[in-house]
């Protein structure tokens, strides 16, 4: 299922389900450490890695490659993850947003667009209640598409030094109930 929609900009995007064939894209996208820091995965060092971790999101129903249309290239991907309760059950009517977009392509619209049309998607077709989201605090691109596509800051929590993803940084978190007016 594609879902189309344009950016600020005019650019047409697609968001539909990833395939094989853009394994090289998606290569584009997960090797680049900036992109992997921001979404708390270790960068794929081949394409043969990259295409297990495409294989991995293929299967995930609510993620989508964001396609320009106008190049025919998955430049990232968008999606809603299921979300899980303080006791590790799913959360009812409740999912987080993800989304990762290839460097080359910042700071245009896109992923304002492509994060206005994924929320429609999850309160109108999905119907849920909840949509949540985080970014480090070092990334204020992030935080302005959140804030923009009407989601509120509730929490914020420092990492320790030795944690995984994020190390003595601060991740905000997020919520959206509500689509824009």
């Amino acid at each position: 299922m594609g879902m189309v929609t344009v950016t600020a900009r005019g650019e047409q995007l697609e968001l539909r389900p990833f395939t094989l064939a853009d394994t090289t894209d998606y290569y584009d996208l997960v090797r680049d450490p900036a992109i992997a820091a921001s979404a708390g995965f270790t960068p794929a060092h081949s394409l043969t890695e990259a295409e297990f971790l495409l294989k991995q999101q293929a299967k995930l129903p609510q993620i989508f490659a964001i396609e320009l249309v106008a190049y025919h290239r998955a430049i990232g991907s968008v999606g809603l993850y299921e979300r899980m309760t303080n006791t590790g059950e799913p959360a009812t009517l409740e999912m987080d947003l993800g989304y990762m977009l290839n460097a080359r392509y910042w700071h245009r619209g896109i992923m304002t667009a492509a994060v206005a049309r994924i929320l429609q998607y999850g309160f109108k077709t999905l119907h849920l209640r909840r949509i949540t989201a985080s970014c480090l605090a070092n990334n204020p691109a992030s935080q302005q598409i959140l804030v923009h596509a009407n989601f509120r800051q509730y929490d914020a929590v420092r990492h320790p030094d030795y944690a995984p993803f994020g190390a003595g940084q601060t991740e905000l978190f997020y919520d959206c109930v509500e689509l824009n007016p």
